[in-house]
């Protein structure tokens, strides 16, 4: 490499290095890239837009159950019961949709959080008589 290359090689690693540190989304998207876990994730999980919308909706609803449990119970869910219900939900005919549906009205901001929540306990209770919270 000449040296004119590796100036304008250093040139934009120090102009990144100052995009990262005054821009927080960027910072956290490529401290994520570069994880080696989540890149494993990512290369395995969310190949195409379909599957990156999926992972979306299970990364959110698993958010979703860990934060209402935490603030009803004020104790945290453990990882495996969320993964219990969401299995629950992927082979759940009438969840899974339902599920969907509700998330992707909470990322277009329409709902809030304990919208969702109202609406979930509701549609557990009326189509399976099971009530969340009491049932964990």
């Amino acid at each position: 490499m000449t040296s004119i290359e590796n100036y304008k090689k250093n040139s934009k690693i120090e102009e990144g290095k100052r995009i990262v540190e005054n821009n927080d989304f960027l910072n956290d998207l490529s401290n994520l890239m570069e994880n080696e876990e989540f890149k494993r994730f990512y290369d395995k999980h969310m190949t195409n837009w379909i599957d990156i919308k999926c992972t979306t909706i299970y990364m959110r609803l698993y958010s979703e159950f860990k934060d209402k449990y935490k603030s009803v119970t004020d104790k945290e869910l453990d990882r495996y019961v969320v993964v219990f219900l969401l299995r629950k939900i992927m082979s759940d005919k009438k969840l899974l949709p339902f599920s969907i549906k509700m998330v992707e009205q909470i990322q277009e901001e329409k709902w809030k959080s304990d919208d969702f929540w109202t609406e979930f306990e509701n549609f557990m209770v009326t189509h399976h008589k099971i009530n969340i919270l009491e049932d964990i």
